[in-house]
């Protein structure tokens, strides 16, 4: 008999100390939820077992690094969610010494795009120890511990500026079986991917932790992998005939030679477009034990139609159009173990429940012999080939079922069938129709058998309804059909622009029994002959040479669209660069018959053209026809327009020396400025520099054309002098502008000040000493300022010493004036002609002297 018994890789932990850790294995899953919403798993599969051992951890900490910098770009703080029992493959088979549970951690994350557009990828890690020390194929040194690494690799979450959606490998669940010495055992690995990627499975060496702490932060690459015991490696996990292997697609097998535990890891990488995206391991360990004798694996047999005996051996099983299709399937097995009975196809993805009929029954229960009837369709399901399926028969032994398999290759011959024809002989079509005109045939078809017909229309790369072709079945009988084929070539109808020559097939099929694809075909060539369309052309009143235009001036020039069919033009102008309308550029759209003129106006304006350098503006022309086809012919011309910034000289000031200034005493100077542009310009103090603190200093804003003056008033205060009236400096400072635009120039200046004390000569002072208040006008009052002689004026007032009152008392001292104002003035008040005597009060000197009045 032709044994295909699959096998199945023994998961579970074995512990021979109480002191070895728990954690038997576990991967990490990203899943992708919404946008950048993804949900980021921890898988553990944990011993049970050991009930020295404490439970899961209810964290677990996710580092995320990037690829090729091994920088850091998150860490994430799972938290446990559930924890689940892993089943046995047969439940009964439970052993006590091997009891797996899978605590499961998660989190919502949101990956910001920004992060996590790295073309390289990225990877996630967690890290933790220990490995149970009585692992046998890796080296733990007196017994310590070896500690374990899980990483995830996965693509960045843009790509070319979009978003790009991806969930990682999702592996199915382990099951708590384990393995016997020189028995095959077998399971399927495989996972799901649900963005439809493909997924390629292989054998690779666990990785070790970066520290032996219990809990390590999760490390950057390079990660290092376990040291393998003498006489294990990465193709020798656990050694065996064969030792621990696992196909491409997931398919794991072992027939284990020693007992022991044993830990592997399966690297499952991930392929999109036949690219890499990314890749993900899951780490686990495998229990062998010995003493294991499960029962011989039932006998299956076949027996074919018309034939009594059964055979465990079948190359191929033939069926003829008559032949009754039916055989039976025998199954025996040992007394006490359940048989079961599936099919599986070979060479066809169909369920073979949708193709094959069984019908199953226990003909001697007392020796467990199943009978199964199986029923074959008329109809062969894969066209001039066999059908190959397997038969399988399982009994419920432990650790994992026993099977025996038959594999049967079935040949159907399909009921007899004449091919249906066309009626033409010409079997190719190549005609060419001019446009607007219709091309119209009928075509008959036959079918010797009588069967109905269909006729379709097949092309490769274009829907023959979208360019005016229609089919109309005319005749519809048994062995008979005839159809209309028309096709309307008209433009305005139907878009000829991109295509205008279609290559496709007008198909005859039979409705046979078995809907065998068998016909006839005609070719067809179709082409339209469309009226013949020149691109319009555009020119320019500058020829071929770029504009040049100066800010503050108008360019014009003629844009003219021509088109030599005489059909309808549209003419119009954009600039991808820039707004036209905001920089004031004018140009309209233009429409006209055969050919348009348009003016382009641009008013330089500096107040739109906010540049300080000269620049290149483009502007595109383009004109566009409408033929009779209304074909989107075009034509587009590039202007360069070299915007000149004119230059601008700066504006000066005249030049001024320092001055030398006396406190009380007015001072004025003109500040004149001129501008060789003759622009307008603007004078005033700098903004931002401290001036004199002086409220006397005044200078007020001007401006105007080429030159402007504006004059500088101060009178110096005594606070403006330094301790004790020493002389003291100060800095004006002045600024003038033009107003050009779109570079405006300016001038700065300064102007040093020095304020000194006023020197008073008080010796000097020689006042009038008679006045005559005789109503002539002459010398009618006593007064000392505004006299024309110096000497008789009183002394002026400085930083030192100031006027204060004068008192004037007659010869029996009663005071008959008094004054505090400088610029006092006594008439005698009709006193007697006589002497008086006055007093002159400074705020440190004092004047005494006499005053007569005569008449």
């Amino acid at each position: 008999m032709k044994k295909l018994l699959p096998i199945f890789i023994l998961f579970g932990l074995f512990s021979y100390s109480s002191k070895a850790f728990h954690i038997v294995g576990g991967e990490i899953e990203l899943v992708h939820v919404e946008g950048f919403t993804y949900n980021l798993n921890l898988i553990q599969y944990f011993d049970a077992a050991q009930t020295d051992n404490p439970g899961p951890d209810q964290f677990a900490t996710v580092f995320i690094f990037e690829n090729g910098t091994n920088a850091k770009v998150d860490e994430f703080l799972l938290t446990l969610q559930f924890t689940q029992t892993v089943p046995y493959t047969t439940p009964e088979c439970a052993i006590g010494q091997l009891q797996t549970t899978r605590p499961y951690y998660s989190r919502t994350v949101t990956l910001d795009p920004t992060k996590y557009s790295n073309p390289a990828g990225y990877y996630a890690v967690w890290e933790r120890c220990c490995r149970n020390a009585s692992v046998v194929n890796i080296n733990n040194v007196s017994g310590t511990s070896v500690g374990m690494t899980y990483v995830l690799e996965f693509p960045a979450i843009m790509k070319n500026g979009e978003p790009f959606k991806n969930s990682s490998p999702q592996l199915f669940p382990p099951l708590s079986d384990y393995a016997c010495v020189g028995q095959t055992y077998y399971t399927n690995f495989a996972g799901i991917d649900v963005d439809g990627d493909s997924l390629v499975y292989s054998l690779k060496t666990p990785l070790n932790s970066s520290s032996s702490i219990a809990v390590p932060v999760p490390s950057a690459k390079p990660h290092f992998p376990i040291t393998f015991a003498e006489g294990y490696d990465e193709q020798n996990m656990v050694p065996g005939s064969p030792s621990l292997q696992i196909s491409d697609k997931g398919f794991l097998t072992v027939n284990p030679k020693f007992t022991g535990l044993f830990v592997f890891s399966v690297l499952v990488e991930e392929y999109r477009d036949q690219v890499k995206i990314g890749q993900v391991t899951r780490d686990f360990q495998m229990l062998v034990i010995d003493g294991c004798d499960p029962p011989a694996p039932p006998d299956a047999y076949v027996r074919l139609p018309e034939e009594r005996g059964f055979y465990n051996e079948v190359d191929t099983i033939k069926f003829t159009v008559a032949d009754e299709k039916c055989f039976e399937f025998l199954v025996t097995d040992s007394i006490g173990q359940l048989v079961t009975f599936r099919a599986e196809g070979v060479n066809f993805e169909q369920k073979v429940e949708d193709i094959f009929e069984f019908k199953q029954s226990f003909i001697n229960p007392d020796k467990d012999t199943l009978r199964v009837e199986v029923c074959i369709p008329d109809c062969p399901y894969v066209r001039d080939e066999p059908f190959i399926m397997d038969l399988l028969a399982a009994d419920n032994a432990c650790p994992l079922p026993q099977i025996d398999t038959v594999r049967l290759t079935i040949f159907v011959e399909p009921p007899p069938n004449d091919e249906p024809f066309f009626v033409s002989a010409n079997k190719t079509r190549i005609i060419t129709v001019e446009e607007g005109g219709v091309y119209s045939e009928k075509f008959p078809g036959f079918d010797n058998d009588g069967d109905f017909l269909t006729t379709t229309l097949v092309a490769d790369d274009f829907d023959p309804g979208d360019y005016g072709m229609t089919m109309e079945l005319t005749k519809d009988e048994a062995g008979l059909n005839e159809v209309l084929f028309e096709w309307d070539a008209k433009c305005l109808t139907y878009d000829f622009y991109d295509r205008s020559q279609f290559e496709f097939y007008m198909v005859l099929e039979d409705l046979d029994i078995c809907s065998q694809p068998v016909g006839d075909s005609i070719y067809f060539d179709l082409r339209v002959d469309l009226p013949p369309n020149n691109d319009p052309e555009i020119t320019t009143g500058l020829g071929d040479s770029p504009a040049f235009a100066r800010i503050g001036t108008k360019l014009e020039f003629n844009v003219k669209a021509k088109d030599i069919d005489n059909d309808l033009v549209h003419l119009r102008a954009f600039a991808p660069d820039f707004n036209m309308q905001e920089l004031g550029l004018v140009f309209d759209d233009v429409s006209g018959i055969g050919e348009v003129n348009k003016l382009f106006s641009w008013e330089l304006s500096c107040e739109l053209l906010d540049i300080d350098k000269s620049e290149t503006y483009q502007v595109y022309f383009v004109a566009e026809d409408e033929d009779h086809c209304k074909f989107p012919n075009s034509d587009t011309l590039k202007v360069d327009i070299n915007v000149i910034v004119p230059f601008n000289n700066q504006p000066k000031f005249e030049v001024y020396p320092d001055y030398e200034l006396t406190v009380n005493e007015p001072f004025s100077l003109d500040i004149t400025a001129t501008d060789r542009d003759n622009d307008f310009i603007t004078v005033d103090l700098l903004e931002g520099v401290p001036l004199p603190p002086s409220p006397s200093l005044q200078f007020g804003r001007v401006s105007g054309e080429g030159e402007v003056t504006s004059t500088l008033e101060w009178t110096p205060e005594c606070d403006l002098l330094d301790d004790g009236f020493a002389p003291k400096k100060y800095n004006v400072f002045f600024l003038v502008w033009d107003g050009r635009c779109p570079i405006q120039k300016y001038d700065t200046m300064s102007i040093v000040f020095e304020i000194k004390e006023l020197v008073v000569e008080y010796d000097n002072f020689l006042p009038a000493n008679v006045f005559t208040p005789n109503g002539d006008a002459h010398n009618s009052t006593f007064r000392l300022t505004n006299l024309p002689l110096p000497e008789q004026n009183l002394p002026p007032d400085n930083c030192e010493d100031q006027f204060l009152s004068i008192t004037v008392v007659d010869r029996k001292g009663k005071t008959v004036f008094e004054s505090d104002d400088r610029n006092f003035e006594w008439t005698g008040d009709n006193l007697p002609a006589s002497t008086y005597y006055y007093s002159i009060r400074y705020l440190n000197t004092d004047y005494r002297g006499t005053i007569t009045i005569l008449y």
